[in-house]
């Protein structure tokens, strides 16, 4: 390997980060090809193939995203918007969702998403990091994501962030959080599991 390429190995992203998803991935799925092992129709909305290799089932999944990558990696692909999914209602087994509502835009748009979920779902699973979190695995930095949006400035997304110095550019925050109470409200009737790294709140679950 010569040194062009172990730079470019170590400012992508997505290598750099990958050890590390892989672990938070592996603690949140364990289990779950068993739990909906039953669900014959998984529609994966804004999602990609990585993480259905790592569940370790592809027999059914449905990626419903914007773009598509170069390889869809043995699963099916629709491009589509979540927010106006092209199912029929409730003729989903499951309506999925990791890490997605939260970079639909409004709040407006993000219930739009989850009623989409529950329209089409006869079972939904809707992932989304909790900004109590210290970390913000958008930006790869400390307690910046707790600061009023207007102190985000391309400056600070670029050289006070792990994201910024990796990618080489300010990453386009295009993050609305959700609380659990506006959960609840999103998604009414439905369990809601806080998902915890060394005690502090890193993610909401919400499950029917």
């Amino acid at each position: 390997m010569d040194s062009l390429t172990i730079v470019n190995s170590w400012r992508n992203p997505y290598r750099f980060a990958a050890p590390l998803r892989r672990f938070f991935r592996s603690r949140r799925f364990r289990g779950f090809r068993e739990l909906y092992a039953s669900s014959h129709t998984i529609a994966d909305i804004g999602g990609d193939p990585n993480l259905w290799d790592l569940i370790g089932r592809k027999d059914g999944v449905i990626i419903v995203n914007i773009w598509a990558p170069p390889n869809f990696g043995g699963v099916a692909y629709v491009l589509g918007d979540g927010c106006q999914l092209p199912f029929g209602d409730r003729s989903i087994d499951l309506a999925f969702s990791n890490s997605a509502i939260e970079h639909v835009g409004s709040f407006a748009n993000q219930s739009q998403f989850a009623a989409e979920l529950l329209r089409v779902g006869m079972k939904i699973y809707c992932q989304t990091p909790c900004r109590l979190f210290p970390v913000d695995p958008h930006l790869g930095a400390l307690f910046l994501h707790w600061l009023p949006r207007r102190c985000l400035t391309p400056w600070v997304l670029r050289f006070l962030t792990l994201n910024g110095w990796l990618f080489g550019r300010s990453y386009d925050y295009d993050v609305t959080w959700l609380s659990k109470r506006q959960l609840r409200r999103l998604f009414p009737g439905c369990a809601i599991r806080t998902e915890r790294f060394l005690g502090l709140p890193k993610s909401f679950v919400v499950t029917s």
